[in-house]
């Protein structure tokens, strides 16, 4: 049965080639997502697949060489939508770190 996961990656991103690094990932583990950088320290992934190819999925992008520039790697479960192929946008977002936006919140 497919799944649908969120990732929320945040670091230092900015010298990271995470969209190719992401992208190759998704064809070798057969995962259809939808990659979106929002600046040079978040990333966003909408990721579809069977249970076993998102596990090792997740791993190959939390354990391989672009794993010294994460600071924060968030995995939720959502809804399965359908997702096909392998999308990327560039999308806006705050240039707050996620440290930032809970002293903001708690503000």
């Amino acid at each position: 049965m497919k799944k649908h996961l969120n990732v929320f990656i945040e670091g230092k991103l900015e010298r990271a080639d995470f969209n190719f690094y992401s992208q190759s990932g998704a064809y070798k583990y057969d995962i259809d997502a939808i990659y979106k950088n929002g600046d040079t320290r978040h990333i966003d992934l909408e990721l579809e697949g069977e249970k076993e190819d998102l596990d090792n999925y997740i791993e190959f992008l939390k354990v391989g060489p672009l794993r010294k520039h994460i600071e924060l790697f968030r995995v939720e479960e959502d809804e399965f939508v359908g997702i096909k192929g392998f999308k990327s946008y560039k999308v806006h977002k705050e240039e707050l770190t996620f440290t930032d936006r809970i002293k903001k919140f708690f503000k």
